[in-house]
């Protein structure tokens, strides 16, 4: 399989804490609280784990999934490190496609993995991932925020477009605007629940949207 954070994931983690002055990994996390130890959760797109560890901490059941074998990598130097967490986590080495498991999870997240695609696809993947939630359970998608109009949206599109315009240069994601993600987790199936906003100075950048399969 290609792995298009070969030469780039290393720094993923690192570099999207610093981008976000420590939002980004507060926004992969925050929604953790809904769920109950012994419960299934599945990481679409985990990189470096931030969320799925901190969830196999708390003794949930934490499968994580990334085509990119990078990444799992320092998802695994990452989870042997906590033997608390280690023995919770399953970690998969493949497409989000070849996943099969209707119905199966808790909650299904996919933080900053659906910005990877482009337009005419993301639907077809927000679907599929929200197919593999249990009725009840919940999708949560945490991203940029869809801009809004002015000034404010400007600067929102500025963010999104700095960090974009790096990671279609260096790895196999798609220049495009952002994603409408409430409107894509409404589309899979799922009532909205909740959205936490994580701002800087003010300024809505990124949100955790939590939707509840009906």
């Amino acid at each position: 399989m290609k792995d298009g954070y070969k030469w780039v994931g290393f720094q993923y983690e690192l570099s999207g804490n610093i981008y976000s002055l420590g939002r980004i990994p507060k926004c992969k996390s925050t929604m953790l609280k809904h769920l109950k130890p012994g419960q299934k959760l599945l990481v679409a797109g985990a990189g470096h784990g931030t969320e799925a560890i901190q969830a196999a901490q708390m003794g949930i059941d934490v499968t994580v999934v990334d085509l990119s074998a990078t990444m799992l990598r320092h998802c695994r130097g990452r989870m042997d490190k906590c033997s608390d967490a280690a023995a919770c986590m399953t970690c998969i080495n493949d497409d989000i496609f070849n996943i099969q498991d209707t119905e199966k999870y808790d909650m299904v997240m996919a933080n900053f993995f659906l910005n990877v695609f482009p337009e005419k696809r993301v639907d077809e993947v927000a679907n599929h991932l929200a197919s593999l939630v249990k009725p009840g359970g919940y999708f949560v998608v945490g991203e940029f925020v869809l801009p809004e109009k002015g000034l404010i949206g400007l600067l929102q599109n500025l963010n999104w477009y700095l960090a974009i315009l790096f990671y279609s240069a260096t790895t196999e994601a798609t220049l495009h605007p952002v994603h409408d993600y409430a409107g894509l987790v409404r589309g899979s199936g799922c009532d909205i629940e909740s959205i936490e906003y994580f701002s800087i100075m003010g300024l809505k950048l990124y949100w955790s949207i939590l939707g509840k399969k009906k």
